[in-house]
């Protein structure tokens, strides 16, 4: 969750083929996968490496794709395959990782790639089987796999980590002869910089000729700033994919906000409930600033070591009633005690709602004991309060199932601006950004400039390379269109001293900046929608950008429900879907992260409380929502989500005026990732709600309520988006079908 902007200011080709159209598709091109959050690594020439489009195959209503009375789901899908064309070697390779059973009797199946004792990367299978054993849809994106072995790897783990180390982290040195291999599995010694101790897994790469090679999967998980990257090395040490799967994004969180009511003394569910059968708490130790359970372990780390903080006070009662004081800061003791037990409490709460709504054990979810219902245990959440890193954001990395996420929630700036610009005399209240050098109270100056860029949606936006002359001037240009850093950069780029950012949004509201570039080398501040105009006025004025001497009092993201849901919402679909990054899969993990914030809190507008800002962190409210398909510019994940978000706000419009509960389309929404293929395009997030529709029984009205829904914004019959590394092409329709078929 990145700080509320417009880049912000949060792919995989999906193929429909008929039912009897199949074919398992060999490598023939190589590509990148980047998270947004990345910057563009360069390919290794000739690497070879492509994570294949997932094939999605759906049976007409009423019919299947295949039947095999009395034949165990496993051995249905692969007899569907067989007569495909799957030869027998691609079909012994799979192995189950996964099974759940929806209320209406669909049985979800998950399968994955393993030859000569490794996964093959990037290689996922998920199929649905109706109540008879049939087989009703698959999604697959299976590789072809021969009898000969992997070709062995010309380099050992500490290269590969070594290689990932010089790309990611290249200012960091560890000690990679400590390596400890266990299976197929090499953990290093990280020293105090990682999170986690890195780890090197053998897995087998696809290749372009159609064989396996057998590489490594990097995992590195930093302390500070939480980052999670997986990065595919090939046997010769080059790096082919690197995939962020720490999401970060910007947002204003009592059962909701301070905003919304006072705090309310609720109790837990206690044991034998079916979402969480041991109930919330631990039987350990607790404290008032750590307190841990099957579901979620939430503490306190304003030193921001990554570990609950030392102090607070025993508590044997399982009663955790710190009152909050909203006039003090939220460094107070009873203060950080109400951010642990807040922090906990909604933890647990999304996870209850998602468990009810499909996102179980067998689908990947945060528990310490799965209590015998599949999927890894051990998981449980790692929830940070008031975690000392950052300020004005937060974020959730989702390691694979079996290993621990960690959310961490940081203190907002609070009311009022934090900084200034000032001209012949006059002060603009402004908020600076989270990256660039840090201002004073003396601050620095030059002459405000309007920009002219290149064109673009916007010639004053700065978002495509400046004209304007700026040696030694503060650059005045707008909000939207793409990421804040690239508009300081290409006004840096042009000798600007300083940048004004005039908001785009309200009429008097002052966003706080997020991102993070280390070659940004100037300071930036954001004006209101007014002020930007007022200035405007003012050009070619000396102005000075400053610190203001007072700052207002923060406030706690632990608090608003919106931000804590969002998060959660990022391990929601890393897990049911997997490969959440990228400009449109990324988009799509913050719109659905948005989604689950709003279904359950009933509300258009999300974190506003944290930001201090009855909008909100997004650009729009979410009802009457102004943008469509064709406004996705691969630019902006937060942006190009806003778009999905907006599409599910007007769908749950829909639902309740006619008439139909939302906790309907909530079970749609979780329950449509069983459909969806690992890095989604909007219009796979359509089908699989559809094919939910159909799997849980609902009636042709409710599939005819989501292509309407859809197609109000671009996303309906015929919609298409291609992904050709961060440039994304849409070809939007807003035509509706009143059936279940797509």
């Amino acid at each position: 969750m990145n700080r509320p902007n417009t880049r912000h200011d949060s792919r995989h080709n999906t193929q429909a083929r008929g039912p009897h159209s199949m074919a398992l598709r060999r490598t023939a091109a190589a590509v990148l996968l980047l998270s947004a959050a990345v910057s563009a690594w360069p390919q290794a020439e000739g690497a070879g490496y492509e994570r294949r489009p997932a094939e999605v195959n759906a049976a007409a209503a009423g019919r299947a794709l295949a039947a095999r009375p009395g034949a165990a789901g496993q051995d249905v899908v692969r007899g569907y395959l067989r007569d495909r064309g799957a030869s027998a070697a691609t079909v012994a390779s799979l192995v189950d990782t996964g099974a759940s059973t929806s209320r209406q009797g669909v049985r979800h199946l998950r399968m994955q790639q393993q030859v000569a004792g490794l996964v093959v990367h990037g290689t996922t299978l998920k199929a649905a089987l109706n109540a008879n054993g049939e087989l009703v849809h698959l999604v697959q994106n299976l590789a072809e796999v021969s009898t000969a072995a992997p070709s062995a790897p010309a380099v050992d783990e500490a290269a590969a980590l070594a290689a990932v180390l010089a790309q990611l982290h290249p200012v960091h040195s560890t000690n990679l002869q400590s390596g400890v291999r266990q299976g197929n599995v090499t953990r290093f010694n990280g020293g105090v910089f990682f999170h986690s101790a890195p780890s090197v897994t053998r897995v087998a790469v696809p290749t372009a000729s159609g064989g396996l090679d057998v590489g490594f999967l990097v995992e590195t998980w930093t302390k500070v700033g939480n980052k999670l990257h997986h990065t595919l090395v090939d046997g010769r040490g080059r790096v082919l994919e690197v995939e962020n799967r720490t999401a970060n994004d910007s947002y204003n969180v009592y059962t909701n906000s301070p905003l919304t009511g006072p705090q309310t003394l609720v109790s837990g569910p206690g044991a034998g409930n079916a979402e969480s059968p041991s109930g919330w708490i631990g039987a350990g130790a607790q404290t008032t600033i750590n307190i841990a359970g099957n579901n979620v372990s939430a503490y306190l780390d304003a030193d921001a070591n990554n570990a609950a903080d030392a102090g607070g006070s025993a508590v044997s009662s399982g009663n955790f009633t710190a009152p909050h004081n909203a006039t003090q800061a939220p460094s107070t003791t009873a203060n950080r005690a109400v951010a642990v037990q807040n922090l906990f409490f909604l933890n647990n709460v999304v996870h209850d709602i998602l468990y009810r709504h499909g996102f179980n054990e067998a689908a990947g979810n945060f528990q310490v004991n799965n209590f015998g219902q599949g999927g890894l245990g051990s998981d449980a959440v790692l929830a940070e309060a008031q975690d000392g890193s950052g300020t004005d954001n937060a974020n959730f990395a989702t390691p694979t199932d079996g290993s621990r996420p960690r959310m961490q929630m940081y203190l907002w700036t609070g009311a009022g601006p934090t900084h200034e610009v000032v001209v012949n005399g006059t002060s603009y209240g402004a908020r600076d950004a989270a990256f660039g050098p840090v201002l004073s109270t003396t601050g620095i100056a030059g002459l405000v400039t309007p920009i002219v860029d290149g064109g673009g949606l916007s010639n004053t936006d700065g978002c495509e390379a400046i004209s304007t002359t700026l040696s030694g001037r503060i650059a005045l240009l707008d909000r939207g269109n793409c990421d804040f850093t690239i508009k300081v950069r290409n006004a840096q780029a042009k000798g600007a001293v300083g940048v004004i950012v005039a908001n785009n949004a309200g009429t008097t509201e002052v966003a706080a900046m997020g991102g993070a570039d280390r070659k940004v080398t100037i300071p930036s501040l954001m004006v209101s929608r007014n002020d930007g105009i007022t200035l405007r006025t003012l050009a070619g004025q000396s102005g000075t950008l400053r610190k203001k001497g007072t700052a207002p009092l923060q406030l706690d993201g632990d608090l608003d429900s919106d931000i804590v849901y969002h998060e959660y919402g990022h391990g929601l679909t890393w897990r049911m879907i997997g490969s959440m990054s990228g400009p449109l899969a990324g988009a799509i993990g913050e719109g659905a992260s948005d989604v689950v914030a709003m279904l359950i809190n009933g509300d258009d507008v999300v974190g506003e409380y944290s930001a201090s800002n009855p909008l909100g962190i997004r650009r729009y409210r979410y009802a009457g929502y102004p943008l469509t398909y064709g406004n996705v510019t691969g630019t902006s994940v937060h942006n190009d989500g806003e778009i999905y978000a907006g599409t599910m706000w007007r769908l749950m419009e829909l639902f309740q005026i006619s008439g139909i509960p939302r906790d309907t389309l909530f079970r749609y929404f979780v329950d449509g990732m069983n459909y969806t293929p690992a890095t989604p395009k909007f219009e796979n997030m359509r089908d699989g709600m559809l094919q939910s529709v159909v799997g849980n029984g609902g009636a042709v009205g409710h599939c005819a309520l989501v292509w309407e829904a859809f197609a109000q914004f671009g996303i309906g019959d015929g919609a298409r988006a291609t992904v050709r590394g961060s440039r994304v092409t849409v070809t939007q329709s807003f035509a509706a079908r009143g059936d279940c078929s797509f």
